[in-house]
């Protein structure tokens, strides 16, 4: 099974996710003066942070994996429960918030949503929407992103990536259809951040984060 035909739903992982030997990576292009220039010019409002506590804040602005300042957090291992995962092949079937920071020479895309879990409690902490660049990606880092339960963060940690982040997006927008996750009614307000990561001088994902106002207030 091709890469491109790779889709997951829920939490079930697709018996065929590890194949990614047909799609070969392509020639590493270096990161364009525009999407440098792009990113330079975009200025968060940080004033967003100054009604979030402390710990919201750190989750905010963090550089480094969310998922081991949740595991400080919570004190118990922190999973990923896949929703949805499609590579995608179409410009247009990519996550609607994403496409201003990505154009068609990004394709294909690895379109997905996930949950950071707790592993003993079952606690949903985060929801976030991923969009990446699966050829400018290490391929077995590419395979364990498929077929793992890991969060993204371990994963650089495993393939020693040198990443960085650049902040395109703060916002605050009502849980909707995401309530339910989190036990919550549906007008109550998530807390949101949108960032492009680079490695090796190239861009690999733009990454939404979600969390609800309501967490992380002890």
């Amino acid at each position: 099974m091709p890469i491109r035909d790779i889709i997951c739903t829920e939490d079930i992982l697709c018996p065929h996710s590890h194949e990614v030997a047909p799609h070969t990576m392509t020639a590493v292009n270096q990161l364009s003066t525009n999407q440098t220039a792009s990113d330079e010019s975009i200025s968060p409002d940080r004033s967003f942070l100054n009604d979030l506590n402390r710990f919201q804040r750190i989750l905010m602005v963090t550089d480094g994996t969310v998922t081991e300042l949740l595991e400080q957090y919570a004190a118990e291992t922190i999973k990923v429960r896949k929703l949805f995962e499609k590579v995608e092949t179409s410009f247009d079937e990519l996550i609607t918030h994403h496409q201003q920071y990505l154009d068609p020479s990004s394709l294909p895309v690895l379109k997905r949503a996930i949950l950071l879990q707790g592993q003993t409690t079952k606690t949903n902490w985060l929801y976030a929407e991923s969009s990446i660049l699966l050829d400018n990606l290490h391929p077995g880092f590419r395979a364990d992103l498929l077929a793992s339960r890991e969060p993204i963060g371990r994963l650089w940690e495993k393939y020693r990536y040198e990443t960085f982040k650049t902040i395109l997006n703060y916002q605050k927008r009502p849980a909707g259809e995401l309530a339910g996750y989190f036990e919550l009614p549906e007008d109550s307000t998530m807390i949101a951040r949108t960032y492009r990561v680079y490695s090796g001088n190239k861009p690999i994902m733009i990454i939404t984060e979600m969390f609800p106002d309501s967490l992380f207030q002890q």
